[in-house]
């Protein structure tokens, strides 16, 4: 159905219809609402939407919202205290360390959804699952060259990407919609953090200079302070920024101008690549290269296609892109085998087999939906549906993989 003023005003006594609007096409709705609302249209439900969508929400000042800055500063420190402890001297193997931060970080940021609106059952939950991975981290073999261990950190964040995910939805594991806007969140937060911590280098670098000028060297405490410090502040503050100015995504801007620039991009190294003697095949870091670029890729795609509402070029773009991501992937897969099949096989190599093998399903998953979903709305939902395929990737690779290869 298109969204229309007629639309809207025709189904004013119709709710789920008008629910069913508002979802096809949320930007196009609400529009829409608040030009009828300023026209002064005389009909209940526009009043109805209007409040719902653009009356903010009157938030207590005091000590409700000074309890939750508390919170918010405690739990900075609370992810900040093993990499404080990190940088002092002491006997703690610094291997340790590694495998607390990040899950020390996770935790901190899954608290974060909970200031709101604490539930026991759902904080014991959360903390149950950190600390039975966080104990399973520790009891892992230390000082020893294993790939299968160092793959079991790198894809423990997606584990525990989906644990803070869990904690923002409350546990709800059917909400798609919940994961959309997690998926959102989540790289909003990358980008405002980046941008905090530009503007932290900046101001490193001129507090460094500031005391180098009267005779003072304070390199070491700024390091192991004020930027680590920062560096784990980072996220929490681009939250709180998020909290306050919803309306400005960042990153639906930035996906739909990067989304074409990479098809380019792809297409562009695809056919330089056919004409240079560096190949996957034997060249270990070209191999490298094309997996980084089939990961971002991937990302970028399932984001696009998610958060870009009702957007058929974005759409079109989109199913391009994972037609040359395909290719890309191909390749990679065979030069996979090639490698085991002349090298041998070592927990390196099997990881990006299995894990090359799933980004194919994804990709060919999300033409499949494509062909099949002409509605943007149901196709932009169904991608999200592949998801938890990586969850168990990172289960399998995280917990199985070091036992079959023998911690090696």
């Amino acid at each position: 159905m298109v969204i229309t003023r007629d639309s809207i005003i025709s189904n004013s006594n119709k709710p789920v219809v008008l629910e069913m609007l508002y979802k096809e096409n949320k930007k196009a709705f609400s529009e829409l609402i608040e030009q009828l609302h300023n026209e002064n249209i005389d009909c209940f439900a526009v009043q109805f939407w209007y409040a719902r969508l653009f009356l903010k929400k009157e938030v207590k000042e005091g000590k409700y919202s000074y309890w939750q800055y508390v919170i918010v500063i405690c739990l900075i420190a609370l992810s900040w205290l093993p990499v404080k402890i990190s940088t002092l001297d002491s006997y703690i193997d610094n291997e340790i360390f590694v495998r607390i931060i990040p899950v020390t970080f996770s935790y901190a940021l899954s608290l974060f959804f909970f200031r709101k609106g604490l539930i026991i059952k759902n904080v014991i939950l959360t903390t149950i699952l950190h600390l039975a991975l966080l104990v399973y981290y520790l009891f892992l073999p230390l000082n020893t060259i294993s790939q299968s261990i160092t793959n079991a950190l790198y894809f423990g964040l997606i584990i525990m990407w989906f644990f803070v995910w869990l904690s923002y939805s409350s546990y709800k594991i059917n909400g798609i919609a919940t994961l959309s806007e997690f998926m959102k969140i989540t790289a909003e937060t990358i980008i405002w953090s980046t941008l905090f911590i530009l503007g932290g280098v900046v101001l490193v670098l001129l507090l460094t200079s500031l005391f180098s000028t009267i005779g003072i060297n304070a390199n070491s405490f700024i390091l192991n302070n004020i930027v680590t410090l920062g560096l784990c502040a980072a996220p929490f503050v681009s939250l709180l920024v998020l909290e306050r100015i919803e309306k400005i995504r960042i990153s639906t801007i930035l996906t739909n101008i990067f989304l074409p620039l990479f098809l380019v991009s792809i297409l562009s190294f695809g056919i330089v690549s056919l004409f240079t003697n560096n190949k996957p095949y034997e060249t270990r870091n070209v191999f490298i290269t094309y997996n980084i670029m089939l990961v971002i890729v991937i990302c970028l795609l399932v984001y696009a296609i998610t958060n870009s509402e009702g957007n058929r070029y974005i759409k079109i773009f989109s199913n391009i892109l994972a037609v040359c991501s395909i290719v890309l992937d191909g390749i990679v897969l065979s030069a996979t085998i090639y490698r085991i099949s002349a090298y041998g096989y070592t927990p390196n190599k099997v990881t990006l087999l299995v894990a090359n093998i799933v980004m194919l399903g994804n990709l060919i998953y999300i033409i499949v939906i494509g062909c099949k979903d002409k509605e943007y709305t149901s196709y932009s939902k169904k991608i999200l549906y592949f998801l938890p395929v990586y969850f168990v990737l990172a289960i399998i690779i995280v917990f199985i993989f070091p036992i079959v290869f023998k911690y090696k």
